[in-house]
């Protein structure tokens, strides 16, 4: 498969339109429909957008694999399982955009919840 075949396949396959997609990117719906034809090039800058909204590594959307490893997380790319947050020292979640049930928390949420963390550990340790 190209990786203009396998661009309309995912656009397809999530059910989104040429013109939504062209909007998100930035670009007219013609570009990104010359992209799907093989009529266009594909930058670095457009094939890193597009594996963002598909949520597809840049190397699916490139055929350079065909194991789309995002296919098996329902997850975004910056976040974490709980064993890897295990070895996140707690100082330094606070360089992380923290979320809960989906929802991205605010940075003074995410303080706050940082805070809480700290000071229960502070009191499962004594």
């Amino acid at each position: 498969m190209s990786t203009h075949n396998r661009i309309r396949e995912i656009r397809k396959s999530l059910k989104m339109s040429g013109p939504e997609v062209a909007a998100k990117l930035g670009i007219s719906t013609q570009y990104l429909y010359d992209i799907e034809r093989n009529k266009r090039g594909l930058n670095a800058e457009i094939a890193g957008k597009l594996s963002d909204i598909f949520k597809v590594t840049t190397d699916y959307l490139l055929c350079k694999t065909d194991e789309n490893l995002y296919e098996h997380k329902s997850k975004s790319p910056d976040s974490h399982e709980e064993s890897e947050l295990a070895e996140i020292p707690i100082e330094k979640l606070n360089s992380f955009k923290l979320s809960y049930k989906g929802t991205v928390l605010s940075k003074e949420e995410s303080e706050d919840l940082i805070k809480l963390m700290e000071m229960t550990l502070k009191r499962w340790k004594s």
